[in-house]
């Protein structure tokens, strides 16, 4: 027979530890719970691969803070887009600023 009789306390042991918005820390130098799906930079994972930051993934250099300001700014841009219209019409500046078609 194992165990003592008593439950064992798992706590929070399921719950992964938040991850912070690198850009908002970069830019703003403020603490931002990463929102994941709810962010437009956010890749959906699949069976296999966890959702992940487009940001982090290719490995972008966030410590230009200019440039995490900007990229924050076009991220805030894209989510509040209220259509299609607006959205492509951020990714069409952000695409321009980058110098090439994404």
């Amino acid at each position: 027979m194992c165990g003592t009789g008593r439950e064992l306390d798992t706590g929070d042991m399921s719950q992964p530890e938040p991850h912070h918005c690198t850009l908002r820390l970069a830019a703003q130098g403020e603490v931002e719970v990463c929102p994941e799906e709810r962010c437009a930079f956010w890749e959906p994972g699949g069976a296999v691969v966890r959702g992940s930051c487009l940001i982090e993934r290719l490995g972008v250099d966030v410590q230009d803070r200019e440039l995490a300001a900007y990229l924050l700014e076009t991220r805030e841009r894209l989510e509040r887009a209220k259509d299609l219209a607006e959205a492509e019409e951020a990714h069409r500046e952000f695409s321009r600023r980058l110098g090439r078609d994404v």
